[in-house]
């Protein structure tokens, strides 16, 4: 029975091990979900105002176009 006993403390140990192990690892990877949420975030955020210039600038060659058109219908 002491044989026994011995081998059922060493399997808890070693469970025990990798238990810490394995929380230690999904510390880690908690942190770096965080992080790579975080950086998504602030991507999203640089992609809106990326959108919104591209829009702007959009509209603006449209005008610029426009004009052109006017100005060449005058000249002719």
């Amino acid at each position: 029975m002491n044989t026994r006993s011995t081998e059922m403390r060493k399997q808890y140990a070693f469970l025990l091990a990798e238990s810490t192990e394995m929380r230690k690892h999904l510390s880690k990877m908690r942190k770096q979900y965080a992080f790579l949420l975080a950086e998504s975030t602030e991507m999203r955020k640089h992609l809106s105002k990326m959108r919104k210039q591209y829009a702007f600038l959009f509209a603006e060659s449209t005008e610029m176009r426009k004009h052109s058109g006017i100005l060449l219908i005058n000249l002719a």
